[in-house]
């Protein structure tokens, strides 16, 4: 499948991006092309800023916008993990 299409089943949600050199970016995706991906409510991270459990430490970005290039992005994905943790806790109780 293409990265267009699948991108289209994300649109509007939030998303982590992995660039090549290591940062992370968590945000909304709000436009996308061959070439670009554009995030609005952006925090950022890199992977060396790990805390001793090995979470990542996000910070948020002072833009209203991230264009990012897709020539230089190694993954994405959404960003559920925090509905998926309040799930297994329901499971669980």
């Amino acid at each position: 499948m293409a990265l267009l299409e699948e991108l289209k089943e994300i649109a509007d949600k939030d998303i982590v991006v992995i660039m090549t050199d290591g940062r992370g970016f968590r945000g909304k995706l709000k436009k996308y092309d061959n070439e670009t991906l554009v995030l609005t409510d952006v925090f950022e991270t890199s992977n060396q800023e790990l805390d001793e459990q090995g979470r990542m430490y996000w910070r948020r970005v002072l833009h209203s916008k991230l264009i990012v290039r897709v020539d230089k992005v190694m993954r994405i994905w959404p960003w559920d993990a925090p509905s998926l943790m309040t799930e297994a806790k329901k499971k669980k109780d």
